[in-house]
């Protein structure tokens, strides 16, 4: 289940502590710096498009494109990454073609050609979705295909 924690810290990807708040780097403070070739805001939904990067500390997500749709209080209702999403903190990494964080659902999903690593441990699979508040998670092959899991386990003869 080690590939399956990583989920859980890359969860962090766009979770939030409360609708008001999302997060690239799990409990930080630090402000998230969102870039990209155009921002558009329209009808409390900002459109960042062309090379979108955030960084939080040791996060860093990169897409294509990033809609959020902005709550009456100012925080996230949703936030969509659209097209090559990747995420990384330096230690663990998850790709995709889109990710979508659901504030009222409390869920994250990635999908379309998920790859999550986490140093030599991959697994790869069509989508995964991770439930915020309960820490489930649920990888889904896409059609007439599997989920595929590569662990590399330590012998007990070998030093470590």
């Amino acid at each position: 289940m080690r590939g399956m924690a990583l989920f859980s810290i890359c969860a962090a990807l766009l979770a939030a502590s409360s609708p008001a708040g999302a997060q690239l780097v799990a409990n930080s403070n630090e402000p998230i710096d969102i870039t990209g070739d155009t921002l558009e805001i329209v009808n409390k939904i900002a459109t960042w498009t062309g090379n979108v990067r955030a960084v939080q500390g040791d996060g860093i997500l990169t897409a294509k494109k990033l809609i959020a749709t902005l709550g009456d209080d100012g925080g996230f209702k949703t936030i969509q990454a659209i097209g090559d999403v990747r995420y990384s903190n330096g230690k663990e990494a998850i790709a995709g073609d889109k990710a979508v964080y659901d504030a009222a659902a409390r869920s994250i999903t990635m999908s379309d050609n998920v790859i999550v690593t986490q140093g030599e441990t991959v697994m790869t699979g069509g989508a995964l979705i991770y439930w915020l508040d309960s820490g489930r998670i649920r990888f889904t092959a896409p059609t007439g295909s599997r989920i595929r899991g590569i662990f590399h386990t330590k012998s007990l003869d070998r030093p470590l």
